[in-house]
């Protein structure tokens, strides 16, 4: 009996010292991913990569919407500019002739208010909206977020 007893101790030594190896090997391992921190280096990378590009994006929203305002004011500035012109030459045109009926003074009077209302608007930008979505309402954080994977024992 005893005999199995010793036999049976030994197995289990042998056991235990096959388990004191995985245990090591598992240290080993431990260590490595310790130091490395290979996955962590791979998401920093990922998200070092997203801010940039990111702010690149809100850049090129930004100098759009400034275009679009130049575009609007510039074109509201000739359209005033060329219809003041065009005033101007009726006026000198009827000075000349010295031949003006009482029409063409009630026409000219609505004319240059409309022109002084028109200059009014753009010089106020009263003809132009800015739609943006406010720094405080946007949560930041959904822009970009972590979350944990769930793995599944038999991966």
């Amino acid at each position: 009996m005893m005999t199995f007893e010793v036999s049976h101790r030994g197995i289990l030594l042998n056991e235990l010292d096959g388990l004191t190896t995985d245990r090591n090997d598992l240290q080993a391992k431990l260590n490595e991913v310790a130091s490395n921190k290979q996955p962590s280096k791979h998401f920093l990378a990922q998200i070092d990569e997203w801010q940039p590009t990111t702010i690149a994006k809100v850049e090129q929203a930004a100098e759009l919407a400034r275009r679009q305002v130049f575009k609007i004011t510039n074109s509201k500035w000739e359209e005033i500019t060329r219809q003041f012109q065009t005033l101007s030459q009726e006026l000198k045109e009827l000075q000349d002739k010295k031949g003006v009926v009482e029409q063409d003074l009630i026409r000219l009077k609505q004319e240059i208010h409309q022109l002084n209302e028109d200059l009014k608007q753009v010089a106020q930008s009263s003809t132009i909206e800015l739609n943006m979505e406010q720094s405080d309402k946007i949560v930041w954080q959904h822009m970009i977020y972590v979350e944990e994977k769930s793995v599944s024992a038999g991966n």
